[in-house]
């Protein structure tokens, strides 16, 4: 029997779905900003501790960027970093988990101005 080329690239492309997902237990939110820009927030369990990422994707290639997280109000990194040549950024922050919920929020601002592009979560690990 002849399996055409189209099953066996569906078949390929749900035995691969399951790792493209977020792991159990992660928080995801995602936003969007001005012209287009797409950012996400991602917390993570890990070790005792909350890994923390922010992605900003789909901005000005080459543009200079300040983020910002914080964690209970409290600023856990600030850096200044340049999107890549596609116009994407990516930050990542290990911090202790405290006892409860941890209120997390990331913002990103444009060097030179801008409006800023603010999401925020809360994790409970």
């Amino acid at each position: 029997m002849k399996t055409s080329l189209l099953s066996i690239l569906a078949i390929l492309g749900l035995s691969c779905a399951p790792f493209a997902s977020a792991k159990d237990g992660d928080i995801i939110r995602r936003g969007q900003c001005a012209n287009g820009i797409k950012t996400k927030l991602k917390a993570s369990p890990e070790n005792g501790q909350i890994e923390v990422e922010y992605e900003l994707d789909n901005a000005a290639p080459n543009s200079l960027w300040q983020i910002t997280l914080r964690k209970n109000g409290k600023v856990i990194l600030r850096t200044n970093q340049r999107t890549n040549s596609f116009g994407d950024l990516e930050v990542r922050k290990v911090t202790p988990n405290g006892n409860g919920s941890d209120r997390i929020e990331a913002s990103a601002r444009r060097s030179g101005g801008g409006a800023a592009c603010p999401l925020s979560l809360v994790a409970g690990f």
